[in-house]
């Protein structure tokens, strides 16, 4: 029962079988009387109620009817009865009627000559009870009072009597109001699920008002409306009653009762019941394994089973609770990339509530560490693995692109550090994208693919030459000529060695006087010196007097100098005298950087020049020999 005391609206304990006093809920539910009698019993000119009236005007609670009244008159009483619209419930309302005096401070031991007693009509409930520290509250700051009572039997009115005899140091006795506070609650209004329920139900009470207790009683039963569980409960100051579910595993009718409690009366509503359907709910799950250990981009399949039946469904999830829904069926594979936590649940009408984990846990090796160079490379391209561990191996992918077409491969490195891209040998730039993976052959986990980048340097090709070997005499110098016959662009060097050695020249054209018989080895370059050399051997041999050619020099060329060129300069066309064109023979021009202007075979006694000014090499070769060899100006 809760009470709200005006104008100050706090609360106190209540005293004697009332453990506590809350404030009341509503103004309106109280329910002050509303009209009064008042007397005198014995002779007593002076004594009265002043103001009786001033007791039941409830729009003012601070006025207040005056009890006039000599001490130590004997068989004198003064007696107020205050009466109410209606008659309370058999033991269930309270009473309060608010009192004080003309005392500056109040103590319960002033009102020892105030009784009060109900009445229901003209009768007497016989329930006189004189005000003592046990009904009484005092209130601001003890200049007022509240006596509250308890009545156990139906009432409409309350009469307090002040007694002459017994009135000690009580200063005018004063009484502002009374109201009683109906103690039985209304019966609970609530609702049932209408279709059959999973989980926990929470039944709501639409009627609920503060401070109301509700008694529960659930009864259990199965489909053959056998009693399962039977079970009572309070739900304390609440607007709902929560009915857990018991997880039977066929649908389960279910009978509640609930009633509303008084707390401070304990007076209670009539039992309010109703009916409702849990659905069947599966049994928890149970799984192979809690727990298996995979390697990255492996997949583990996952098994969950209810051990009494076959019929409840398997359902896989990512959460303990709620989260999505990743798989329907007892077999579940999985590949994850990283440590995960999969929940199995079993559901028949209802799920479980209850789901069961299993965590896969994810292994990879380390991801290879590696440097890739940061300049073109002439060679293979050998690639150091940083952080390798005995046993690894590496599946490497190699891109090579360049700018008219994409080449790839692909190889695996057993168990070593050092990873080699054999070079291209493109003839043009070639970027490389590389791709290193680790990977234990014993286990099969990997690392994740680690991508990198390196270039190669552009090859030239194998040169070609006017001849491989030619035969001068001693003293005398010859004219070493290497060239590409598709190209002037790669650059031709000279040396003294098949590899290594030492560069003597760069040129097409190289002009040597060797004392002794000397080979020499030309190759061609771009960003890259193609890996071969061609060797050209120069036979120095002595030559008889008066003569600077051997035999064998001279037959090494077809009438060299016989064959003339004119004019020069020119403007462009050369003309060819004294001599006879062998045939098919080979017209090359030659600027002085030694790149090829021009090649045709000739057909007849002239041929032109074109391009910028300047001095020109003209050679004739016929059979893979040389027949002239001269310089021409051209002029435009």
């Amino acid at each position: 029962m809760c009470i709200q005391f005006y104008p100050f609206k706090w609360t106190m304990l209540f005293i004697g079988v009332l453990v506590c006093m809350l404030c009341r809920p509503l103004h309106a539910q109280q329910i002050y009387a509303s009209s009064q009698t008042n007397g005198t019993t014995g002779i007593c000119l002076l004594c009265g109620v002043v103001n009786p009236n001033n007791a039941v005007n409830n729009s003012n609670l601070n006025d207040y009817s005056s009890f006039a009244i000599t001490a130590g008159l004997l068989g004198v009483t003064v007696y107020q009865t205050l009466i109410f619209p209606s008659v309370s419930n058999s033991g269930c309302d309270s009473l309060v009627i608010g009192i004080g005096s003309g005392d500056a401070l109040l103590s319960a031991n002033l009102f020892g000559g105030v009784t009060i007693q109900t009445y229901n009509g003209n009768a007497a409930n016989n329930d006189v009870r004189t005000l003592d520290s046990s009904v009484l509250r005092l209130l601001q700051n003890n200049t007022r009072a509240e006596a509250i009572l308890h009545p156990t039997r139906p009432f409409d009115r309350i009469k307090v009597t002040l007694n002459s005899a017994l009135l000690g140091l009580l200063n005018t006795f004063r009484i502002y109001y009374a109201y009683r506070n109906p103690g039985k609650p209304a019966a609970p209004s609530y609702t049932v699920p209408v279709n059959s329920a999973c989980g926990d139900v929470w039944l709501p009470i639409t009627n609920h008002s503060a401070r109301t207790n509700y008694n529960v009683r659930v009864i259990y039963r199965d489909l053959f409306l056998d009693v399962r569980k039977d079970t009572s409960y309070t739900v304390i100051d609440n607007d709902s009653v929560l009915v857990r579910n018991i997880l039977l595993f066929t649908s389960s009718p279910i009978d509640v009762y609930v009633q509303a409690v008084n707390p401070f009366t304990g007076c209670t509503s009539d039992s309010i019941h109703k009916v409702f359907t849990f659905g069947g709910n599966a049994e928890k799950p149970v799984v192979d394994k809690d727990s298996l250990t995979i390697c990255l981009g492996n997949s583990a399949t996952l098994h969950a089973v209810t051990p009494t039946s076959t019929f409840p469904s398997k359902r896989w999830y990512d959460a303990p609770v709620g989260g999505n829904l990743l798989h329907t069926g007892e077999y579940f594979t999985v590949s994850p990339s990283q440590t995960t936590t999969y929940y199995a649940a079993a559901g028949l009408i209802c799920e479980n509530p209850q789901r069961t984990h299993v965590t896969v846990f994810v292994t990879r090796l380390p991801d290879p560490s590696y440097t890739t160079p940061t300049v073109p490379l002439c060679t293979d391209a050998t690639i150091p693995i940083l952080n390798h561990q005995n046993g690894l191996n590496y599946r490497v992918y190699v891109q090579f692109r360049t700018d008219v077409d994409v080449r790839d491969t692909s190889f695996t490195v057993v168990n070593n550090n050092m990873i080699v891209v054999p070079n291209p040998q493109s003839y043009a730039f070639v970027n490389a994208s590389i791709y290193v993976q680790a990977i234990n052959p014993v286990t099969g986990c990997v690392s994740d693919t680690v991508p990198g980048n390196f270039s190669f340097g552009a090859f030239a090709v194998y040169p070609e030459v006017d001849a491989d070997s030619v035969a001068i005499c001693l003293g005398t110098s010859v004219t070493l000529h290497a060239f590409y016959s598709l190209s002037n662009l790669p650059q031709i060097r000279w040396y003294d060695s098949p590899s290594g050695g030492t560069l003597l020249h760069t040129g097409n054209f190289f002009s040597v006087s060797p004392a002794t018989s000397t080979t020499y080895y030309v190759t061609s370059a771009f960003t890259c010196e193609y890996p071969r050399r061609r060797p050209v051997k120069v036979e120095v041999r002595p030559c008889p007097s008066g003569n600077l050619q051997t035999k064998e020099s001279m037959t090494s060329r077809l009438d060299v100098n016989k064959l003339s060129m004119f004019p020069s300069p020119t403007s462009g066309l050369v003309y060819i005298r004294d001599g006879h064109v062998p045939d098919g023979a080979v017209l090359s021009i030659y600027d002085l950087q030694g790149r090829l202007v021009k090649r045709e075979r000739l057909r007849g006694n002239s041929f032109n020049i074109s391009g910028p000014s300047g001095m020109y090499i003209v050679r004739i070769e016929a059979n893979g020999k040389l027949v002239t060899q001269e310089k021409i100006q051209l002029q435009q």
